[in-house]
């Protein structure tokens, strides 16, 4: 017999339900969604699957919409979407008990509609890799890609001798003409001798990371946080205070942004986004030395990270897909306009 259910908003009523079923299939307590709510506030929705049991809806699957930011294309390239608002579709779960009658895909069809019909953009960022093959019938296409991978290393008399050099807070200074006008960088000579003493690591506030993070992804398609996407991210740092600058304390030169998060795993750091200020934020030579000197500075052994790739790369995985025209995407892709693929930056995982 077909399953009589509807699909609508989360109500008042529905939160024991929903924290429930969160917690089943993600962990995710009720704290977590106060907190992604306290960062989104009416910039997000919550759509659930209810299915008719016995005279009564029960909760059997659920997808979280929320305002990820605009999709920002450089200047020298011409696109129907440049500038579109990006509904992102996240935490789409549901009941392990109900799974197999095809909620998942209904739930997730309904929420791109919803977003086109604002004419916005509809993405998504898949938990694993087995599930890019699941979305992509329902309309979504690869689109963002990036580079993640795990940096081991065990030498504790380097962390031993490493002493972070910490200059005053950065939060509210602006970026300079000159720091503009110089955005052709190599790899300094500290990552060959990987002198992390020469490094200078502040935190700052999560607007000038922003402002930052535009900067360096200027020549690169990718997503202009919201506001929300943005506190999101900052507040999930260790400390609140984990999105950092990275200079070369010898030429007072920018290395790099990063956003440190709290690892799962005690002995390891997470680097939610890296970002080079050189090849478009995609220097991975200078990443994984600024991986290394992150890592000691947090006295951790492992540092899982993320951060854009090139075109050239054999190891970069699928990031985001996204509902648009192949036309649209094609575009952006085309070898003598890009040499960068597009970017979307944190996941939200």
């Amino acid at each position: 017999m077909k399953n009589k259910y509807i699909i609508r908003p989360r109500e008042a009523s529905d939160f024991n339900d929903f924290v429930e079923l969160r917690s089943k299939v993600f962990g995710d307590d009720k704290d977590f969604i106060n907190f992604f709510d306290k960062c989104f506030r009416d910039n997000y929705i919550d759509f659930l699957i209810l299915e008719e049991q016995d005279d009564k809806n029960v909760l059997k699957a659920a997808l979280t919409q929320f305002d990820m930011g605009r999709l920002i294309v450089p200047d020298n390239k011409d696109s129907e979407i440049a500038g579109k608002s990006i509904e992102m579709s996240y935490a789409i779960c549901t009941d392990p008990a109900a799974r197999g009658k095809g909620y998942g895909s209904h739930i997730t069809v309904y929420a791109r509609e919803i977003a086109e019909s604002s004419r916005k953009l509809s993405m998504l960022s898949p938990a694993e890799p087995n599930l890019i093959d699941f979305y992509e019938p329902l309309e979504y296409k690869k689109f963002m890609y990036a580079e993640q991978a795990v940096v081991k290393f065990t030498d504790r008399e380097i962390f031993n001798t490493f002493n972070g050099i910490s200059s005053n807070s950065h939060d509210n200074d602006g970026i300079s003409n000159a720091f503009y006008g110089n955005n052709s960088r190599s790899v300094c000579s500290i990552c060959n001798n990987f002198d992390v003493t020469s490094l200078c690591i502040d935190s700052i506030a999560a607007e000038k990371y922003n402002e930052y993070r535009e900067y360096i992804l200027k020549d690169r398609t990718h997503i202009k946080l919201s506001q929300g996407a943005l506190q999101f991210a900052s507040s999930s740092t260790i400390d609140g205070k984990g999105m950092l600058l990275i200079s070369d304390s010898t030429r007072a030169e920018p290395l790099g942004i990063a956003s440190c998060s709290v690892s799962e795993k005690p002995d390891s750091l997470d680097i939610s986004e890296l970002l080079t200020f050189n090849e478009a934020g995609g220097d991975l030579n200078l990443g994984l030395f600024l991986c290394k000197a992150l890592a000691m500075r947090y006295r951790k052994h492992i540092c899982e990270y993320m951060m854009p790739s090139d075109k050239y790369s054999k190891t970069a995985t699928v990031l985001g897909l996204i509902s648009a025209k192949s036309d649209d995407i094609t575009a952006l892709y085309d070898s003598s306009l890009n040499k960068y693929p597009p970017y979307m930056g944190f996941t939200f995982g």
